[in-house]
């Protein structure tokens, strides 16, 4: 009877290893998901500002207001490059955050079974312990 109490603590804390685990994949997903919408916003602008730099002569724009936008896009290349490393470090780490929660949740299915398949042989133990005193008790005797 004691295993199956040390199993049932031992599912108790898988139980709690796994929901720990499934927190940090979903604290680590919401972050990569900032990371990339950051990421996106970023190269839409630069885009925005490429086009509108396509178009600086046209609009009447001098040449030092050309100049400074050309800075911006600079600017805004480097902003992206950044942005764009967050967005990878941040994907990397729910990689590896979702394979440790995979990890725990396989594990503590595992020793769910293995609780299942005790209890199961305690189980049919207690029985064959219990059926002869039932029958000794409750014999009819003639």
């Amino acid at each position: 009877m004691d295993d199956i109490n040390q199993m049932r603590r031992l599912v108790n804390q898988e139980k709690r290893e796994e929901c720990r685990a499934s927190n940090d994949m979903y604290i680590h997903e919401n972050q990569a998901n900032h990371e990339q919408s950051q990421l996106e916003t970023c190269l839409r602008y630069k885009e925005e500002c490429l086009n509108g730099l396509k178009t600086a002569k046209d609009s009447g724009l001098s040449i030092v207001q050309i100049r400074e936008c050309q800075l911006l896009v600079q600017y805004i290349d480097s902003v992206v490059e950044t942005r764009q490393y967050k967005a990878d470090i941040s994907q990397e780490n729910y990689e590896e955050a979702k394979a440790v929660w995979q990890e725990k949740q396989d594990s503590l299915e595992n020793v769910k079974q293995a609780l299942k398949k005790l209890e199961a042989e305690y189980g049919e133990q207690i029985i064959d312990d219990i059926k002869p005193v039932h029958d000794r008790t409750y014999r009819v005797y003639d």
